[in-house]
């Protein structure tokens, strides 16, 4: 196979790498694996830096999945591409069953892939998830601290505002957490008013998917938290830990939503949405890109 190939493979690798919103060193050990299992020119690695250093668009990604799929040409650049998800996978000690299965869905894929349009949606569905997980488990602490005190607290504040029994433990516990950091933006200002209040309803349900329940109670711990003194960092680490790239990327725009609600955006909801971006790892390229869409719509 090219080195040309070879590269190809290893920027696709680093968007797979980057599903959950970082690089970690484990992983940037494993591509460094490859890139010496290739034997790859110095040179050759700083190409892939650029890719390593923030997330690529959605359309260059796509652009990545196809020029593999054109340039797996041979059963022989498949085998290398397979023996290279084994060492992959013989290099990474943690492997899940999950992780493994995603590896073998992979290998089963270039196996019998043809060169076709269906081939590329099957590949971008497959490296939309990620090979390189983390632990997604709650923080025992803040997992105690929602329920104690902010859940509890919502429920004793009036027999109507009753805390969906149904509900999931991890989605209970994910709205927790975006509640959380939108009181941040919803009170920056000092007040949170009825056309900031629509505004974050409308992203939230695009989104998000939240309606009904769900969306009440999130209203509720936007509120509640308006007047607690959280740990900010510690929330923001947890929903880095249980929330997706896109979710955070989901999160900021309706952060901004918000802040431009009532027709412009303040300083001081600039500067919290700039802490809130980088506490969740999001490129302040990104932020600043987001920032200057947003104010687009109020000019």
């Amino acid at each position: 196979m090219s080195k040309f190939k070879k590269m190809t493979f290893l920027k696709v690798l680093t968007t797979v790498a980057w599903a959950d919103g970082e690089v970690s060193q484990s992983e940037l050990n494993l591509l460094k694996t490859f890139y010496r299992k290739f034997d790859l020119e110095k040179h050759e690695m700083d190409e892939l830096k650029p890719y390593l250093l923030s997330p690529v668009s959605k359309n260059e990604k796509d652009e990545l999945y196809r020029q593999m799929i054109a340039e797996l040409s041979s059963s022989q650049e498949k085998k290398e591409i397979l023996e290279a998800l084994e060492a992959m996978v013989g290099a990474h000690k943690r492997i899940k069953s999950d992780e493994r299965e995603l590896v073998d869905q992979f290998s089963e894929w270039l196996e019998k892939s043809s060169h076709t349009k269906r081939s590329f949606g099957r590949i971008r569905n497959l490296l939309q998830r990620t090979i390189f997980k983390h632990a997604r488990d709650l923080s025992p602490d803040m997992d105690k601290y929602f329920k104690r005190r902010v859940l509890k607290k919502i429920e004793l504040k009036s027999a109507h505002s009753k805390i969906p029994a149904n509900l999931p433990e991890e989605r209970l516990y994910f709205i927790c957490l975006v509640g959380t950091l939108m009181a941040v933006i919803a009170h920056a200002d000092g007040h949170f008013d009825p056309a900031e209040k629509k505004a974050l309803k409308r992203c939230l349900v695009d989104q998000f998917s939240l309606k009904g329940k769900e969306l009440a109670l999130l209203f509720e711990v936007v509120e509640e938290q308006a007047r607690q003194d959280f740990d900010f960092y510690e929330v923001a680490t947890e929903l880095n830990r249980v929330a997706s790239y896109n979710d955070r990327i989901h999160l900021m725009e309706c952060l901004f939503e918000v802040s431009i609600a009532d027709g412009g955006m303040s300083y001081e909801e600039a500067e919290e949405i700039r802490r809130i971006t980088k506490a969740l790892r999001i490129p302040h390229k990104t932020f600043i890109e987001y920032k200057v869409r947003a104010l687009d719509k109020v000019r």
